[in-house]
């Protein structure tokens, strides 16, 4: 007798400190940790017990609610075969809520059932209650309303408010109203419910529904008061709805203003109530959509199914992404321009998250209507987009060498094509837009798109290292007012055939109007310069300088330009401008200090660092000022550093300078 009372003893002292540690655990949230005071005293009694999988249930706990729920479900699923049948009623329970919180919420229901079903399970209220809400989700409504009605009848509830609260939500998805308004008072008496806030506001809801606004507001009020109330935002604007509706404009008016604080759809919700009601736009003016956008939105904590989300989302979309870009994006209007829409070299742009600092890239060109895209690397569309160019402006593309960092974005090009092309043929336009791509023999062998021939690329022209031969695209199907005159340089073994280029823009009658010559990527070599001799514009890419060229004029880096290569090739080509790329950021910004350093060791001045967002007028070579935008000779704009480490250089006119 005295063992089985010690047992029943140890069993309800651990259940007491599992569930002083598991609130520990929801209070701490994102930051639960093993040293809050009740995880501990929860760890010492099991290991007083010599109860190891005790340990791993306290831990599975701590991680689910950090929504490390794979760890969590890993750790159960280890020890379940250890764990002793009196406690498999709470093994079962925390199986469920991570897979609830995973949404796998078939199999959490098998779970809560199981531990439901565990005769020893001191605490099945609680597994009734994270059922009905599982069930909720899963669309069955009865079978959930069931469910909490057994959690609040159970007295070992940890906190019945939050079963009456929803029991009031199912009630509300039913239809049942006056059920529900009878749940949310139900669960609001309870001195210790952990979200009055959000049931205060759903009460409002349903209040409202019945034409109570002026209880609605009182309720509404009530929600915004609760300070832990995280997602007030959804009762301020629900204030605002039913401040609205009584005829209160003005706070109407404030209580949305209150919502703008808040990020996501009911922003815009708000923002657009308060058009219409700043505006005074009278009800009967508003078009039917709009009209039932003002009436219909509300903001209720009550959980939908899935299903419900998916088709909310869906209806309120109406079109997708790809449709409001190839009709509401406006185009760059720019023309008649070199844009840089580069900032650094090689793979150390892939060392970074969403906020980039280190963005690769490519270059364009728009000419008389035609947008020729050089060597789209990474970020290059990204770039591209960010200057306010659209798809639709691109003709070509031209690709030097198989490196990432020069045709990593050729791809994406690609399947951007493609989803212009079909929304074209949709549109009528039975040709849809075509591209043409010009590269070099190694991209060639290696690339391969979804489809060996799609109709919206024209047949790819390969420039042969072997014997390379200019390309007049005027003549070519594209009908690209260009001319590129390939020729063979040297970057390494692994890309055997990469290619530089001149690009010849044509006029109107045919005639070469401006000669633009791109180095790519290769090292000096003797006859460089006789193919870029006579170009008004030299592109040349100079990587990181070696300390060795730097410290002796005699040396020269291999696979690239560097220091040395660079101020070679300028004294025997002597353009009227060069912009120098390439920069390589592995380890400082030196962009500045190498155009200074190139225009003393070439003497030659006109040579300018290129940078991202750097726009050249075509064929003036004038640039465009970074703050105002006016075109400004070369020779006479001003480059600022970067204001962050990295960051983009300006180019500005006399008139954007501080002297």
């Amino acid at each position: 007798m005295d063992n089985l009372r010690n047992e029943s003893s140890t069993t309800k002292e651990f259940n007491r400190l599992f569930r002083a540690a598991r609130a520990e655990h929801r209070e701490q949230r994102s930051s639960a940790t093993a040293d809050g005071s009740a995880h501990r005293k929860a760890l010492q009694y099991a290991d007083s017990q010599a109860w190891p999988w005790a340990n791993a249930l306290i831990e599975a706990s701590r991680l689910e609610n950090l929504n490390k729920l794979d760890s969590a479900l890993e750790i159960l699923t280890d020890i379940a075969q250890s764990v002793p049948e009196e406690w498999n009623g709470l093994l079962y329970f925390l199986i469920g809520t991570s897979l609830h919180k995973k949404n796998e919420l078939t199999l959490a229901i098998n779970a809560y059932r199981k531990a439901i079903d565990n005769p020893n399970y001191e605490n099945p209220g609680m597994a009734w209650n994270n059922l009905g809400i599982a069930l909720a989700n899963n669309g069955s409504l009865d079978e959930a309303i069931h469910a909490f009605q057994n959690a609040i009848n159970d007295p070992n509830t940890d906190n019945p408010s939050d079963a009456w609260s929803n029991l009031g939500n199912a009630h509300y998805r039913r239809g049942a109203l006056d059920e529900a308004i009878s749940a949310f008072q139900k669960a609001l008496e309870y001195s210790n419910h952990p979200s009055p806030g959000k049931t205060w506001n759903n009460l409002g809801v349903v209040l409202a529904e019945k034409g109570n606004y002026r209880e609605a507001i009182t309720a509404y009020q009530k929600a915004i008061d609760d300070q832990h109330y995280e997602t007030s935002g959804r009762a301020w604007f629900n204030l605002g709805s039913a401040l609205a509706v009584t005829g209160e404009r003005d706070k109407a008016i404030g209580a949305y203003r209150r919502v703008l604080r808040f990020s996501g759809e009911i922003q815009e919700m708000a923002q657009f109530r308060l058009s219409i009601l700043e505006s005074n736009v009278q009800p009967e003016a508003l078009s039917d959509d709009d009209r039932a956008l003002v009436k219909s939105t509300v903001y209720r904590d009550t959980p939908k199914t899935i299903e419900d989300q998916i088709v909310a989302r869906i209806t309120k979309a109406g079109r997708t992404q790809y449709d409001k870009y190839f009709s509401d994006r406006q185009e760059s209007g720019r023309d008649n321009t070199l844009s840089i829409l580069r900032g650094w070299s090689s793979a150390v742009t892939l060392l970074e998250g969403s906020e980039r600092i280190w963005r690769g890239g490519g270059y364009f060109i728009k000419w008389r209507g035609h947008g020729i895209v050089i060597d789209p690397g990474f970020d290059f569309l990204r770039n591209f987009h960010d200057a306010g160019f659209h798809g639709k402006e691109i003709s070509g593309v031209l690709v030097s060498h198989n490196h990432p960092d020069h045709n990593s974005d050729l791809k994406d090009i690609d399947d951007l094509y493609y989803e212009m092309w079909k929304r074209m043929i949709a549109a009528g336009e039975q040709s849809g837009q075509s591209y043409v791509l010009v590269w070099d023999q190694d991209s060639a062998t290696v690339t391969k798109f979804g489809s060996e021939a799609p109709k919206y690329q024209l047949t790819p022209i390969v420039m042969s290292s072997g014997f390379p031969q200019p390309l007049n695209l005027q003549l070519h199907e594209s009908k690209i007012p260009l001319k590129v005159i390939p020729f063979k340089v040297k970057h390494g073994n692994d890309v055997q055939h990469a290619m530089g280029f001149v690009i010849e823009l044509l006029g109107d009658q045919g005639q070469t109007v401006i000669r633009i010559g791109y180095t790519a990527d290769t090292e000096y070599f003797p006859t460089l310069s006789s193919h870029l001799k006579d170009c008004d514009v030299i592109i040349a890419h100079i990587s990181q300088p070696s300390i060795e060229e730097l410290k002796d004029e005699t040396k020269l880096k291999s696979i690239h330009l560097g220091y040395q290569g660079t101020a070679q090739l300028l004294r025997e080509c002597n353009p009227k401008l060069t912009l120098l790329g390439e920069f390589w950021a592995g380890l400082t910004d030196l962009r500045i200090l190498l155009a200074r350093g190139l225009q003393e060791r070439s003497g030659l001045k006109s040579i300018l660092p290129s940078g991202l967002g750097m726009h050249l007028r075509l064929p003036s070579l004038e640039v465009e000022c970074t703050e105002c935008r006016k075109p400004t000779p070369f020779e006479k704009i001003k480059i600022a550093p970067p204001a962050d480490s990295f960051g983009s250089l300006a180019y500005l006119c006399s008139e954007c300078m501080l002297d």
